[in-house]
């Protein structure tokens, strides 16, 4: 049985798959040895971020933006350590990328991988200025969907306090479950 079968995740299982494959045949990461931030890592977070747009209704291109921004956030690290500034490294990538018209640019997602990596507090804050309140929210959700992956840290460095959404915390034995079956 494949953890798309859970019922958390038919809804956007086809979604999902559409991205992931995306993602593999497209997307190209600089980090290509890294131990934490490989293409499985962005590969849960695009199905936590989809689990928890979902449910939180998120209209059909919201998803979109979420699924997005799990594929390219990391994509642009240049190490494993806290490396600052991958955040807007990704998303110059995301926005070039979608110049070579292989993806529609929405600045959503710009916005988004962007903030990403810096204070809550910050981002939350610029996003609501330039994308609206909505985009915010989805900037949470997309942090919680990141968030929630930090399992594959290790049990202490996932604080389910820490997690931005009421529904995340939720979460954590879905994500403890999918570390598990990280190659599915």
């Amino acid at each position: 049985m494949s953890v798309l079968d859970d019922p958390i995740c038919r809804p956007i299982a086809e979604r999902y798959v559409r991205w992931h494959d995306f993602m593999e045949q497209r997307v190209d990461f600089l980090l290509r040895d890294s131990a934490l931030h490989t293409r499985a890592h962005c590969s849960r977070v695009l199905l936590l971020a989809l689990v928890i747009g979902n449910h939180y209704r998120a209209q059909s291109d919201e998803l979109d933006v979420l699924a997005e921004c799990a594929v390219f956030h990391d994509t642009r690290r240049q190490d494993d350590l806290l490396d600052v500034g991958h955040g807007q490294r990704a998303a110059n990538y995301y926005q070039a990328f979608c110049s070579t018209g292989k993806l529609t640019f929405d600045p959503r997602v710009f916005a988004i991988i962007s903030w990403h990596d810096k204070p809550d507090a910050e981002g939350i804050a610029a996003i609501t200025r330039d994308q609206g309140k909505r985009c915010a929210q989805l900037h949470c959700v997309f942090k919680d969907a990141d968030g929630l992956d930090r399992i594959r840290l290790g049990k202490a460095e996932l604080d389910p306090a820490q997690l931005r959404t009421d529904y995340a915390p939720e979460l954590v034995p879905f994500a403890e479950q999918l570390l598990k079956l990280s190659k599915f």
